[in-house]
């Protein structure tokens, strides 16, 4: 080693100073140069600084796309990637059973394994960080009841800090709709047993599906209002949703955010119908407004191997998230159609293929237990590669 690198490899300070700034998968090599890298790469300061480092104009942009079949247990998913080749890792490194992606907040994720004891399924829930490969399994001050609804949420920004909360949202009796909400603080590592106690309407909150923006939870419905969570000042609101066209029955609604702004996107049931509705939400989130109505008969013109509409029912496309970087004025639709990943630009006005596996491959091929790929319903989760602790 000459006598400069031997200088910088000793002094932390000004090593911190240039390995911050470097990519995550370099660091993560990088901890084998020495005790000291190690020491330096994990701890808990460096990571944070070293992923608000990489923000981009004050918010991340995810490394790439993780795509799962709904109403299947798998702990392997299809890996669509946005900014380079990102071989995520899977989760082999948590010794449970049969993992479900249920929720992914910049980085983090949250997970549930179902496990068979006597004949019955148990549910364990995990938090994770699937790039530096640490877990933790958590535990809840009130367990879920019998045949009740139970639901886990997360909420972590680490650009506004690098502790995060986690909400249990627990139904107190079958069928009742009546909930009630406990939180975890990290900054505590401790429940607090909360004072919330709510009833909803049975179609107005998917406490499932969940979006984390600005501070506040917002939870998709499929009726014509909703619920958000402030998260910092512990409150409710409800929130509007926008109302089905001509008061079509509505298959799936897709909600989510991009670079702060929520959208939802919704496909209509009928026999063969490539339309999806694209909302977005008002910037006072006062109301809903048509974006675009898409069809995806004009991406098969553009694409014609894309086979879509050939089942009834499933038009052969699904996943739909939101995606826009910080040089784009106007965000992108993404969607899951015939096993190719696609988008809609609304700066081009146009559609683009987005990823291509290969000629003959389709994305979730091998993942899927319905007899055609079309039946599948696929679900989008931003991967967001970043060395945030728990």
């Amino acid at each position: 080693m000459n006598n400069s690198a031997e200088i910088i490899a000793t002094n932390l300070d000004l090593c911190a100073e240039i390995l911050v700034r470097l990519p995550t998968k370099s660091l993560l090599k990088f901890k084998c140069v020495s005790k000291q890298w190690l020491s330096l790469i994990s701890n808990s300061q460096f990571c944070l600084s070293h992923t608000r480092q990489h923000q981009h104009n004050g918010f991340l942009e995810p490394t790439a796309l993780l795509l799962r079949v709904e109403f299947t247990v798998s702990p392997e998913f299809d890996v669509v990637p946005l900014k380079h080749y990102s071989d995520v890792p899977f989760f082999d490194y948590v010794n449970v059973p049969n993992i479900i992606l249920r929720q992914s907040c910049n980085g983090l994720l949250i997970c549930e394994s179902l496990d068979d004891v006597g004949g019955c399924d148990v549910s364990r829930f995990f938090l994770c960080n699937p790039t530096t490969k640490k877990f933790k399994m958590l535990s809840f001050p009130r367990n879920p009841v019998k045949d009740c609804e139970f639901f886990i949420n997360l909420a972590f920004d680490p650009l506004k800090s690098p502790d995060y909360k986690i909400i249990s949202i627990r139904e107190v009796a079958e069928g009742s709709y009546v909930f009630e909400m406990d939180i975890y603080s990290s900054s505590t590592d401790s429940w607090t047993v909360s004072r919330f106690t709510f009833s909803v309407d049975e179609e107005s909150c998917k406490f499932e599906d969940v979006v984390f923006c600005k501070g506040v939870m917002y939870w998709n419905s499929y009726g014509n209002e909703s619920l958000c969570f402030d998260v910092e000042d512990e409150s409710f609101a409800k929130i509007p949703m926008p109302t089905p066209r001509n008061n079509a029955l509505e298959i799936h609604r897709y909600f989510g955010e991009s670079r702060g702004t929520l959208y939802l996107a919704v496909r209509y049931h009928s026999f063969i119908s490539l339309e999806l509705d694209v909302h977005e939400m008002a910037s006072d989130y006062s109301h809903w407004f048509l974006k675009r109505r898409l069809n995806l008969g004009d991406a098969v013109k553009v694409f014609p191997e894309l086979k879509l509409g050939c089942v009834g029912f499933s038009p052969g496309f699904s996943g739909v998230c939101f995606i826009q970087s910080e040089k784009e004025e106007k965000g992108k639709v993404v969607v899951w159609a015939d096993g190719k990943i696609i988008c809609y630009d609304f700066n081009d006005v146009a559609w683009k293929m987005l990823y291509d596996p290969g000629p003959g491959v389709k994305i979730g091929s091998d993942s899927h237990p319905f007899e055609h790929l079309h039946e599948a319903r696929f679900l989008a989760y931003k991967y967001f590669e970043n060395l945030s602790c728990i």
